[in-house]
């Protein structure tokens, strides 16, 4: 990278330290600090869902899967659209209209006290390996390709994203989601655009003619009986945690009621569609000029994950390169974000304000989740050094083991449990015990002997295996947790008339839609929205725009103009929609 891409990084990062007290106002009360009030407009919580969706590992392991498999990688992107397409039809409006503010506060209304504990302490610790281990694997990655330090990336990302959040808290991370997808979104496109018009390529045709055959045919990689298993276990997997109260809830509380949910999420079920085709075009592409990504980084435990950055430095210009990586940044950001407004808010409601002082005002809840925030960035920062250096160790690989196996267990009970109304109290904490032992059984019995001995067939190759040892993982668990979810059902007890109150009361709320008066902000957010997004898209692109001085060749400058122009025009546009809507309100 030159001079002038790491002046391109460098000022994303402080773009994005400032969103803390650009957001800061916004937050008055909090339910203001840890949901955005409820009052967030359709679009934002939309380009955010799809933010989380699409995270660095698309520019990482994703970029891998795709340089070695082609498009078998999109068998993962249909099942995120079919687990959306369900959401849209059948979950999205109930998370809305849930009323809760935190996630935990619908575990408790659904399996009581006792659950809403269980689940708070189990997302509070997990939550700090996967923030450690989330900035640790982004440092080695972007160590190996530029060799940047991996102590500076670790303390900086974190310290950006637990400054801007404690500042600014839930709008500071969820409606700086829109500006980081408009970069996103121009520099993917881009990067498709180049890659089919390079001089090795030839364009559209010459593309399409050079693709590798087992990109189109995966037959050659996996038989036909693995593809079929590993497609039918994936999307289990992802129609489960997509639309559990920790994931589906967690992302949809912001929007104003159940008819914006709805449209927020066109958003990511259109960019679920889209984007990958887009994305999948610089991988590929790299198989045709780099065909061995091991002589070009022999220092990235697997080469094939620099194939998006390796195209990315044959093809943008001084400037552009740094803003793909602040585009990889953005995509790590978006997640760390989010999960330090969960754990801060479940932390503050569902444990300071339940058990210890009920009292708190909400000043002093904001202050708490403040601290909180810091903690846990401090957290994420030493843990992440921790792997740097202890990594060899035991340790890391159970660390690895806990994080991989943790998730379905949790969303099952929190799946079903909003589907399913009679069951015992102890059901959601109890199948999630079940799954989770079943998981760590399998993670240390699940050996490549075993897995061929499980599907007779001792001539399994290595990617068949990666994929069985996943598939068969997941449909373990899957059976484990739900089969006892199921079981638990013989032992509801109507007679147990506090419960069955309160869970009756849980779904019926979650049928009655959002009234106007129930909106907490002022009639002016929406505008305030618009002006501060369309402020901030204007000034990220009049940046971008001033990266034409660089000396590069006309073309690049041309470039550099289409990504500049992009935000600058995208800010106009909804600056003019912010007024249009003021005049409106105050006639």
């Amino acid at each position: 990278m030159t001079n002038w891409d790491y002046l391109t990084i460098i000022f994303y990062l402080i773009f994005m330290f400032s969103m803390g007290p650009v957001y800061q106002s916004f937050s008055k009360t909090s339910s203001d600090f840890f949901r955005g009030g409820g009052g967030m407009l359709w679009w934002i919580v939309g380009t955010s869902s799809f933010m989380i969706g699409f995270t660095a590992w698309a520019f990482t392991g994703g970029a891998a899967k795709i340089y070695e498999t082609g498009t078998f990688i999109l068998i993962l992107f249909l099942c995120n659209v079919v687990a959306m397409v369900f959401c849209y039809f059948f979950v999205a409006v109930k998370y809305r209209q849930m009323r809760i503010i935190t996630v935990m506060d619908g575990v408790r209304r659904r399996f009581g006290k006792f659950s809403e504990q269980f689940f708070t302490w189990l997302l509070l610790v997990t939550r700090i390996i996967y923030g450690g281990l989330g900035l640790y694997t982004i440092a080695v990655f972007m160590t190996g390709v530029f060799g940047i330090s991996m102590s500076i990336q670790i303390v900086v990302l974190g310290a950006v994203v637990t400054f801007m959040t404690v500042i600014g808290g839930s709008w500071a991370a969820i409606a700086s989601d829109f500006v980081q997808m408009l970069m996103v979104f121009i520099i993917t496109i881009l990067m498709a655009v180049l890659t089919v018009m390079h001089p090795q390529i030839g364009g559209i045709t010459e593309f399409w003619n050079k693709i590798p055959s087992h990109h189109f045919n995966w037959t050659q990689f996996d038989r036909g009986s693995v593809i079929i298993f590993f497609f039918a276990t994936l999307i289990i997997n992802q129609l489960v945690q997509m639309n559990s109260l920790i994931d589906g809830a967690s992302r949809y509380v912001f929007a104003k009621n159940g008819t914006d949910v709805k449209k927020a999420l066109i958003i990511p079920i259109i960019g679920g569609f889209l984007m990958p085709i887009i994305w999948l075009i610089p991988p590929i592409g790299a198989t045709m000029l780099f065909p061995n990504l091991a002589e070009r980084y022999p220092q990235l435990n697997n080469p094939n994950e620099a194939a998006y950055i390796a195209m990315a430095v044959q093809l943008l210009p001084a400037g552009l390169l740094g803003l793909l990586v602040s585009a990889i940044f953005a995509a790590s950001i978006t997640t760390y974000t989010g999960m330090l407004t969960i754990v801060s808010g479940s932390f503050v409601k569902n444990f300071y304000v339940s058990l210890v002082k009920p009292s708190a005002s909400e000043k002093e809840q904001i202050f708490v989740g403040r601290i909180v925030m810091l903690v846990y960035g401090v957290l994420w920062i030493l843990v992440g050094l921790y792997f740097q250096h202890y990594k060899a160790l035991p340790l890391f690989d159970l660390v690895l083991i806990l994080a991989a196996s943790i998730g379905l267990p949790v969303a099952v009970p929190l799946f079903l449990g909003i589907l399913i109304k009679k069951t015992p109290s102890w059901t959601g904490w109890s199948s999630m015990l079940i799954g989770l032992v079943g998981a760590i059984v399998m993670r240390f019995i699940l050996t490549d002997n075993m897995i061929k001995i499980l599907w007779r067939c001792p001539d399994l190759n290595k990617n068949e295996i990666d994929d069985l040892n996943i598939a068969i993982t997941t449909a373990v668990v899957a059976f484990l947790c739900f089969g006892w979810f199921f079981l638990s059902m013989l032992f509801y007890k109507k007679n147990d008339s506090e419960y069955v109150e309160q869970v009756d009361r849980f779904f019926k709320e979650m049928d009655t839609p959002i009234s106007e008066t129930e909106n907490e902000l002022d009639q002016d957010c929406d505008v305030r929205q618009y002006r501060v997004i369309a402020n901030l898209c204007i000034i990220y692109g009049s940046f971008l725009l001033l990266l034409i001085l660089i000396p590069n060749k006309l073309f690049g400058r041309f470039l550099i103009v289409i990504c500049g122009g992009f935000m600058v025009g995208a800010g106009i546009i909804l600056k003019l929609i912010g007024n249009h809507i003021k005049k409106r309100v105050l006639r």
